[in-house]
């Protein structure tokens, strides 16, 4: 279930490009639509002076977390995003982020985006933590038997600010996978994952679509992927891709993993870290949709 960035173990980089067109095929049909759906949004103050940074968005009363996306603002790629996580009551979700080991003198915030809804049929918060230690990780969740994936969150534990979010997302329908690696600098230090899944009976229409950004050396990008007609993005993810099984080679992070107001797609943004990267690399949306 880890692994440092050896292609034959990153594997799914590879599944994800060639089965995109594949992914959008809807799962079963269910009876309803999605009752009570709502994206709330909360941010930190920006300023030059709080390290970390946190912030909760919280669902209404009598509505749970369903999907999520959080966010970096400001930061040039020497903020890291290490939480994106619902909490054990699944009623809301909250971002943390670090300055990287030299620290940033420039204003930035952190966003967390709850997805909220009326409890859907099932809903449970499955949660894994991989073992600690110095090595890259890449972890899966998988929900039970019978249910499929509607969010991902994750949380990066230990030596904040010098681990790199590479990857967050739905996968395959019934899972979800996070990879983070150490900066450029390495560490000797050990330090683990944490990955949780909302997971449900499976929801009309649900849907994984897949949308990659230009491949070059330039910083920062952002890329879209929009929900088919008659479905709403429920949850973020994304990912950095350089190469067959390459993530950002510890020097590209995830800054953005976002939903808009419309809830008609999911965005990834990421920037190079202050050392610059002397690679062609994407960055890769892939948000989890369901009907509207």
């Amino acid at each position: 279930m880890k692994s440092a960035l050896a292609p034959a173990r990153s594997a799914w980089l590879v599944v994800l490009l060639t089965l995109a067109a594949a992914m959008l095929l809807p799962a079963s049909p269910a009876s309803a639509a999605i009752p009570g759906l709502q994206r709330v949004v909360t941010t930190s103050p920006s300023n030059s002076t709080g390290d970390p940074k946190a912030a909760s968005a919280t669902c209404p009363v009598g509505k749970n977390v369903i999907g999520m996306g959080g966010y970096v603002t400001g930061g040039n790629g020497q903020v890291m995003l290490t939480e994106l996580l619902p909490d054990a009551m699944s009623t809301k979700v909250r971002a943390v982020a670090y300055e990287d080991a030299s620290g940033y003198d420039g204003d930035w915030s952190v966003t967390a985006v709850a997805v909220c809804a009326d409890p859907p049929p099932g809903l449970q918060r499955v949660s894994t933590q991989s073992p600690g230690d110095s090595d890259a990780k890449e972890w899966t969740v998988t929900c039970p038997n019978g249910k499929k994936i509607l969010g991902i969150g994750g949380r990066l534990n230990g030596f904040e600010g010098r681990i790199l979010l590479d990857a967050l997302q739905p996968f395959g329908g019934v899972s979800g996978q996070l990879h983070a690696s150490e900066d450029a600098a390495g560490l000797s230090g050990n330090w683990s994952v944490t990955v949780v899944a909302m997971c449900a009976d499976p929801l009309p229409g649900l849907v994984t679509p897949a949308n990659w950004s230009a491949g070059d050396s330039s910083a920062p990008k952002s890329v879209d992927a929009v929900c088919p007609t008659g479905t709403v993005a429920i949850s973020a993810g994304g990912l950095i891709a350089s190469g067959v099984g390459e993530h950002g080679r510890n020097k590209v992070v995830i800054g953005r993993l976002d939903l808009p107001a419309a809830l008609d797609r999911g965005t990834a943004g990421a920037a190079e870290t202050e050392a610059g990267a002397p690679f062609s690399w994407h960055v890769v949306a892939v948000p989890q949709c369901a009907k509207a």
